[in-house]
């Protein structure tokens, strides 16, 4: 069995060591590890919103030649991850990698090449690796694999951290961190659950004057029961004799802090994360739709920004060439409106920031020719240190004042005509010399 078959084994060991937290940790009275943690749903819906985001943002390789990024070709690896599995997509890829950062902190990108050429890139189990320090200070992974252990050093592995902590080698997962937190908001929702299933209040009482045998309590109860439980006996009359007295009783989830209580555990694991609250659909979360934009935006920069810098920088190694290197696009997650995108790019083109095709380009369109790549200047706006423009007006302004018709003054200094806005047409007046 090769190293690779080793690693990839299917069989999953029950329990992993060397320098990994604990499988299971008891906290608040539940059970919590990795696997489990996405149990709770604002921290599955945490990571679902990163991993989602990430992964279907476009992501290019560029060179930078003389101080302008341009295009290069893609390497295979970025679109087909794994060669011999057409269905590891560069989706699964990056969003497997987002979810294993948020859930254990750490990412363990294993790297196969064929000579120079990188090949595969595979995505390991975080819980299968513990990092080591080698005599050197170099960083050995230790991987447990179903037939015993392999080390690999960092030529063969990217490892990507989401938090770490002066000179520890691993980063710390945040379901381990901040298990306390974590642990309270999974004890609240299966406390929430087991209350509804167990039948934790009841809907009301029959009381009777004096003590009643178990059996009287029972047979009453089973007679009271009969005829108004269930769909069909709902609001029938009840008739009760002997003294008998009945007591609805009225409940509701709030009386016992139950749903301010998994609110409390969602807006802690929103601010673990860095979440607005909207987006966990948190009612009441924002006010407003400028404030909904605003705090968006906030997080598009803040907290989405830092992870993909994060990410940039491990895959940075998986890019052939000094020059050369990977992005994100971010901007189309800030994608505008239409009027707004617009509206953009007629400042854009009137004042020579891009051209015609190079707007087609980005609203995905064919270009219109070679004539789309000329870039637009207005008239009276000439190139920094040049004077051409300005002489040029000066020229028609000399004509104009000698009495020659504005257009044609226009012409002769190299100025388009003159259009006619419906003013009073210029009159020029001849001056008699002075003696």
């Amino acid at each position: 069995m090769g190293i690779l078959d080793r690693i990839l084994g299917r069989e999953v060991e029950q329990r992993q060591v060397g320098g990994m937290w604990p499988v299971d940790s008891d906290v608040a009275g539940v059970s919590l590890n990795e696997k489990n943690a996405t149990t709770i749903g604002a921290l599955y819906a945490s990571v679902m919103l990163y991993a989602n985001t990430v992964a279907s943002m476009p992501v290019g390789v560029f060179i930078r030649d003389g101080g302008v990024r341009r295009p290069v070709t893609r390497p295979r690896w970025l679109d087909n991850p794994v060669p011999n599995n057409k269905n590891y997509t560069r989706f699964d890829l990056l969003h497997r990698t987002v979810s294993s950062l948020l859930i254990d902190g750490n990412a363990f990108l294993m790297i196969l090449r064929d000579g120079a050429e990188i090949v595969e890139v595979r995505l390991l189990d975080p819980r299968k690796v513990a990092v080591l320090r080698g005599e050197n200070g170099a960083p050995i992974y230790r991987i447990t694999t179903t037939s015993g252990k392999v080390d690999l050093t960092d030529e063969d592995i990217v490892h990507i951290t989401l938090f770490g902590v002066g000179e520890d080698l691993r980063g710390i997962s945040p379901v381990e961190h901040h298990k306390i937190t974590l642990g309270l908001a999974k004890a609240t929702t299966e406390y929430a659950a087991r209350f509804f299933e167990q039948g934790a209040s009841v809907s009301g009482l029959v009381t009777v004057p004096g003590e009643l045998t178990t059996d009287q309590a029972e047979t009453l109860r089973a007679s009271f029961g009969r005829r108004h439980e269930g769909l069909r006996n709902m609001h029938k009359i009840a008739v009760l004799t002997g003294g008998a007295d009945f007591k609805p009783l009225t409940f509701k989830p709030s009386d016992l802090d139950i749903v301010a209580n998994m609110e409390a555990g969602t807006q802690a694991i929103a601010r673990l994360y860095g979440i607005p609250l909207h987006l966990l659909q948190l009612p009441g979360a924002n006010s407003s739709y400028n404030s909904l934009e605003i705090v968006s935006r906030e997080w598009l920069m803040l907290g989405l920004g830092s992870l993909i810098a994060r990410l940039e920088a491990g895959l940075q190694r998986l890019i052939v060439g000094e020059t050369t290197f990977i992005r994100f696009n971010v901007d189309s997650m800030m994608r505008p409106l239409t009027k707004e995108r617009f509206d953009s790019y007629a400042v854009a083109l009137n004042n020579g920031f891009l051209s015609l095709n190079e707007v087609r380009t980005l609203e995905d369109r064919p270009p219109v020719g070679p004539d789309g790549d000329a870039f637009r200047q207005p008239l009276n706006i000439g190139t920094v240190g040049s004077d051409d423009m300005r002489a040029d007006a000066e020229t028609a302004g000399v004509l104009v004042r000698a009495g020659y018709d504005p257009n044609d003054s226009a012409k002769v200094a190299g100025l388009p005509p003159i259009k006619h806005t419906g003013a009073a047409p210029i009159t020029v007046v001849q001056q008699e010399p002075t003696a």
